[in-house]
């Protein structure tokens, strides 16, 4: 995998949006992993790739999925009430997020069925398609929204967003920092 740069210790839920930064790090990881796959399935690498499949499959089919629920659910509304310029950038992400899943859905089902894959070409440009879209929404989200958040939110805005991530992610009260208790 590219080696992408993480901030030593990687963010927690104290840090909502540079744990935020850190899954889009994950994402564009897995993208660049992606795109090397139609070439290791031509050299007949099938086998070895089934575990790299498998976490990026599980990637997108979870942790992306959650992270889409931590902006549309509490991030946006958030930036939404802190000013009415954030409305445009939100709408237009929100609106993205379920043609990216969708996208992964279809990509998803193709990656399920790894040594049947006998046309790479198409599934090269399947994986192009979904990775330089979701390379494109990241980038926008980055601009639009996490670096405007950054001067927007206050602690308590935060702690809410942080609060809420980890629920989502079933992380017990008593397993989060102290910050957010």
């Amino acid at each position: 995998m590219p080696d992408f740069p993480f901030p030593q210790p990687a963010p927690g839920f104290d840090d909502p949006l540079g744990l935020l930064r850190a899954c889009h790090m994950r994402m564009l990881m897995h993208c660049s992993t992606l795109e090397k796959l139609p070439a290791q399935i031509d050299a007949g690498k099938q086998a070895e790739l089934q575990e790299t499949v498998e976490k990026i499959r599980h990637y997108f089919n979870t942790a992306a999925h959650l992270h889409h629920q931590d902006e549309e659910r509490d991030l946006f509304p958030l930036l939404e009430e802190q000013s009415p310029d954030f409305n445009a950038a939100v709408r237009e992400l929100s609106a993205q997020h379920p043609e990216l899943e969708s996208a992964w859905r279809e990509l998803d089902a193709r990656l399920a069925e790894l040594d049947g894959i006998d046309d790479s070409a198409a599934l090269d440009a399947r994986i192009r398609a979904f990775t330089n879209a979701y390379r494109q929404h990241i980038q926008h989200e980055e601009q639009k929204v996490l670096m405007p958040a950054e001067q927007a939110l206050n602690d308590a805005d935060r702690k809410r967003l942080g609060r809420a991530m980890a629920r989502r992610r079933n992380v017990a009260e008593d397993a989060l920092p102290d910050s957010l208790k």
